[in-house]
Parts: structure tokens; sequence; C-alpha cells
């Protein structure tokens, strides 16, 4: 039975503003999300509810308010789990968002909101510099020397990136850039999709002291297809050279300088390892390094976030309004950069000021995890009286799945299966191993036991011989909650959609309220390593070493 209770919209935005941890998660789907939701909130879909909540809402005792769409039922449903897990202070949003926009709140359509809107906020305050693509393509075209970077990941820049440019995610620039800007009079031009990481990525040039002139490029890769011109695709150039043992020195000493001209906390093993542990409080340690380093070793229980898509979409990592940040970096300039960034947004950011060779004194809680999956293989052909069901997203499931199978959404089983019998066989299809288990799991509440699950890809089953369709409506863009469709077509030519995604993105800061705004810490006035003379031993802080 659930220990929750219903909360009126306006206390809980209150709530967002009093100083107190608060966690506002939104359980519909991430279409839904995308539609329309409060500024602050995060997304965790109910049918990953029992695992990501635990990761975005580490301290059980933190108030938890649950956000549906005000008929569903979802909520009530969400808060059970919630009580399941031990949270102690579980609260359902009346009336859902729904019930938020009668009051006359604002919802807010779009994914990373919170981090979008910090971006123009940022442009504008810094004066951030930026160049048409117009004028780049001039310059490709007359053969003058740019230093054109794409700060998003890897997987981004292959799939899409402006032609010649190289791959520097924006939470590597500290780290990498003096690799490949070396000459202070050629330009150097950053680039992304859209435009926050653009902006941000230009700005961590100028912070760090570049004396190069640095761009944002205008609107990013859809700027560019707007001014008539061709991406390019496919391409695997990357900045991935290891730094010298002098230059990781010298950033060090940059860290330390950082960290005393920003104002930026450290805080020393012993007091992480305390914070980490304290269930009144909510701690993340995360780790900002590169995905190769973060493999190569990394603190046990610590979370890895790239410090570039952190600040990009803070809200996949961080559940809780007023917990605190503990950023994880071997020499500490990224972690000083990346909490500079944070800290504006209004976040409780710190950089842990232990060397690696300490990292293994620190202690974290052991990370969640779903019971491992405990089900028979299928095997080909399937009993003919089974009933398939295929767990993965919709977009998976339209263009190819088993014939027969039911595509469904965990929240929606119990309505799928009511009027099944029980001793039918049911055979779970899914990419998720944790999601067909909770499936698996929810299966046997509802008494059935003659469960098995189909292993493999589509690809595998037709070299089974086993008959595998695609279906372009099936699930109609109605049902298929899941989906993103705000985001859909802005990079596949459809340069209305491109132009609507920009117009959204431009306009975010207008919708603010004036309780919203307040929550960022733009400042412009901050100093800039531009302005400092950071490598001096003299400049060094005697509070910490990093």
């Amino acid at each position: 039975m659930s220990r929750s209770s219903t909360i009126d919209p306006s206390t809980a935005k209150a709530w967002l503003a009093d100083g107190q941890e608060v966690a506002l998660v939104d359980v519909r789907e991430a279409g839904e999300f995308a539609s329309g939701h409060p500024l602050f909130a995060s997304s965790i879909p109910l049918g990953i509810l029992d695992v990501r909540l635990l990761e975005m809402v580490p301290s059980r005792s933190c108030r938890l308010v649950l956000v549906d769409d005000g008929y569903s039922g979802r909520a009530k449903l969400a808060a059970e789990i919630a009580s399941r897990l031990g949270y102690s202070a579980v609260f359902q949003l009346d009336g859902g968002t729904a019930g938020w926009q009668r009051l006359g709140m604002t919802l807010f359509e779009g994914v990373f909101v919170p981090s979008k809107a910090f971006g123009e906020l940022v442009e504008g305050a810094f004066s951030v510099p930026h160049i048409s693509p117009q004028l780049l393509r001039s310059w490709q075209d007359a053969g003058k020397e740019v230093v054109l970077l794409d700060g998003r990941p890897f997987e981004e820049h292959r799939r899409m990136n402006i032609p010649g440019s190289i791959c520097l995610p924006n939470g590597e620039l500290a780290y990498r850039a003096h690799e490949i800007v070396s000459d202070p009079g050629v330009p150097v031009v950053v680039h992304c999709a859209g435009r926050t990481r653009s902006i941000i990525g230009a700005q961590i040039l100028r912070d760090l002291g570049f004396a190069n002139p640095v761009f944002a490029l205008e609107n990013g890769t859809q700027g560019w297809t707007l001014a008539g011109y061709a991406l390019e695709r496919g391409s695997v150039r990357r900045v991935d050279q290891v730094p010298s043992a002098q230059r990781i020195q010298e950033m060090r000493l940059q860290a330390q300088s950082l960290a005393d001209a920003w104002d930026i906390p450290c805080v020393d093993v012993r007091t992480a390892s305390v914070w980490a542990h304290d269930t009144s409080k909510t701690t993340y340690v995360l780790d900002v390094r590169s995905d190769d380093e973060f493999l190569d070793g990394h603190i046990a229980g610590a979370v890895h976030a790239p410090g570039g898509q952190l600040i990009q979409s803070t809200d996949q990592w961080v559940g809780v309004r007023r917990g605190r940040i503990v950023l994880v970096d071997d020499t500490g300039l990224r972690a000083v950069v990346v909490a500079r960034w944070l800290r504006m947004m209004g976040l409780d950011c710190h950089v842990l000021s232990a060397r690696r060779e300490e990292w293994s004194m620190l202690t974290l809680p052991a990370r969640p995890k779903v019971p491992a999956l405990s089900l028979p293989v299928a095997a080909f052909p399937l009993a003919g009286d089974a009933l398939i069901l295929d767990t993965r997203s919709s977009m998976e499931y339209r263009a190819a799945h088993l014939a027969g199978a039911r595509w469904i959404l965990r929240w929606q089983l119990g309505d799928r299966v009511k009027d099944v019998p029980k001793s039918t066989p049911i055979v779970l299809c899914g990419d998720a191993s944790e999601v067909v288990a909770l499936v698996a799991s929810d299966l046997r509440s509802y008494g059935f036991d003659n469960l098995a699950v189909v292993s493999g890809q589509p690809a595998d089953w037709r070299l089974a011989n086993v008959e595998v369709v695609a279906t372009a409506l099936d699930p109609t863009d109605a049902e298929a909650l899941d989906f993103v469709f705000f985001t859909h077509d802005r990079h596949s030519g459809n340069l209305e959609a491109a132009r609507r995604y920009l117009a959204w993105e431009t306009g975010l800061v207008d919708r603010l309220g004036p309780d919203e705004r307040s929550e960022f810490r733009v400042r412009p006035d901050a100093v800039s390593t531009a302005e400092t003379d950071f490598v001096r031993p003299t400049t060094l802080s005697r509070k910490t070493t990093l």
C-alpha cells in the first residue's frame, strides 16, 4: 500500500525554490515528457522507475514528487514502487501536468530544457562571438586556415557533422585542445547540432585563456543545412592524443588557479566518503572524464558523466534540486571547468581534490541493481499458442519484430493481459535485460508462470528462418508515447522542423518566469583565465591540492 500523499502544483513549485532538497520526477514516457513538463522535472518513465529512481534520487529521505498526466494513474503506481524501495517522503502531484497547467504554470516542451535555457543565457551574458554558416563556408572555399571542432560525442559526430570538423567533445577541451590548437593566430570554430554546445564550447576555450579568435557556429549543423550546405557523414576524425606529463602538470596548476578565480569548492576523499554515506542528504559522485579513461579505471560506485554532456543534459544524471555534486577528474582541470558551469546553473557542485592514486580511499554505497533475469530461453519455432510481448522501443518494433508479437509499454501490461488465461505461455522480446526482468516480475505477480525470453536481434531471428515483419504505422504515432517526436526530422532534411526547433531553443529564456530565472546564476563578471596568470605557482590555492 502506498504511503504517499497528494500535493497541489503550487506547493510543488514552492518546494523547488525553498532551499531544501526535492525531486520532481515525471513518470510518463519520454515522448509525453517532451510534449510538456515543469522546467525542473526529471524524466524517469514508469517502466524503468525501479532501476533509475535510486540512481537519480539516491537519498530515500528526499522529498519525492511524482508527476503523471493526471488521469492514467501512473503517479499512484510510481508511489507504490517508491514506497517499496524505501522512500519515506513520497508525494503525487494533484492533477499531474494537466493540473499544473490549469493553475497557469508553464509546461516546457522539449528535452534538456534547463541546460538549453542556460546556454541561451550564457550567450547573452558572455557575449559569445558567433560565426554564420555563410562566412565559415567562404573561409573554407578560400582555403583560410581554421580549426573546426565538433563539441559533441563521437557517435553524434560520426552521424553527421560540418565538413572538415574534428570531434573534440566540450568536456575534453580543457584536456586536449592544446593538442590541436597550437597557433594562436588561427580562428577556432566550435559547432554542435544546434546551439548550446557550440556556445558553451566556445566560451570554455575563451575562459581557458586561448588567444585565438574563437567562435560558436550559429545554429550548428541545422544552421548549416538551412544555409543550403551539405553535411558530412561517417567522419572518424577525433582528437584522442594523450597530453604529455609536462602538460598534465600544467593542467593541475591551472585547475588550482581556476578553482580560486571561480570560487569552486574542493572536497577531499574523507569528506566525500562521509557525504556519500549520509542518508539524510543527496550526494552524486560523477566522473567527467572520457569513455576510454572511465573504462580504464574509476572509483567504484562513481557514475560516468562525460563533462560536456553533463552540462548539455544535466537532468539525465541529477534528479534532486539542492543535492550535492562531486566531480572526479585525474588532473582536476576538466572537473573545475564543468563545475563552473553547473554552479552557474544553480547546482551545489564540488571538485574532488584527490589524485588518482588516492581514489581507492573513497568508498561509495553500492549502486542498485535489478535482480538477474532467470527465464528460460525460448526455442524456435515458438509454441503456437504463445503470447509474444515485445518490450523494445516503439521505433525498433516498427522496424522489425517477430510475426504476431505485440508491442507493450510496461505500465500498460495489466490491461494487455487481463483477459489472457494464466496458463498461456508468454515469450518476451527485449534488448534491455532490466526492463525484461521487470516485465517478467510483473507477469508473475499477475499469476503467469509459463514465461520465456527470446534471445538475439531481428537479424538473428531471420537467420533462424523465423518470420520477421515491419509495421510502419503500428504502433501509431499516438500510441508511440516513448518516442520523442518533438526533435524528430530536424536532422533528416526537414528544414521546417529545424526552423521550429531553433525557434524553440532561442525562445526559451523569454518563457522563464522570475522564480525560474533566479535559479540560474550566470555571472558575466566571473574572472576569466584570459585575465589571470593562471600557470604561476604564486597563484596556487593554499586551501587544497587538485
